[in-house]
């Protein structure tokens, strides 16, 4: 018996967004094993981090929004995906803490990531002072440290 007001569960992979945004805008599905071959890549990158759209219903949001980003920029090269189960296990490199994530890279190297949703001029003009910027070491992730 199906209670009211619940939604049916979302197969993110089999999504209508999520094969437009893979192939019709070429983003790359990565896994853990296949995105460090996508870093190797020359040029300006993004990556799309998302989590699961039954917790996060934001994915779904970011899944129509990364696409038009990179058209209206016109300046990347290349655009990468990674979802769930990955998502969270290559995250704490980037050190983000809202997701979705977009993260930027310059010949493999991390320029930067704007984590969580924003409105469009917001997040137009955090990617670009991003995609402009020099390549340097990720934020950490923060591990809490107590006196004892």
């Amino acid at each position: 018996m199906e209670l009211m007001g619940t939604s049916p569960k979302i197969d993110l992979y089999s999504h209508p967004l999520f094969l437009r945004m893979v192939n019709e805008h070429g983003f790359e599905s990565c896994d853990k094993d296949i995105f460090p071959q996508f870093l190797q890549k020359p040029g300006l990158s993004m990556v799309v981090f998302i989590e699961d759209p039954n917790r996060m219903k934001e994915t779904m949001d970011a899944l129509v929004i990364a696409p038009e980003l990179a058209k209206s920029c016109g300046l990347i090269e290349h655009k990468a995906v990674v979802g769930p189960p990955n998502a969270r296990k290559l995250a704490v490199t980037y050190g983000f803490k809202r997701w979705p994530a977009l993260v930027f890279f310059r010949d493999g190297k991390y320029l930067g990531a704007v984590d969580g949703l924003r409105l469009w001029a917001d997040l137009v003009r955090e990617a670009d002072e991003i995609m402009h910027s020099e390549p340097h070491y990720p934020p950490s992730v923060g591990i809490p440290v107590r006196s004892i």
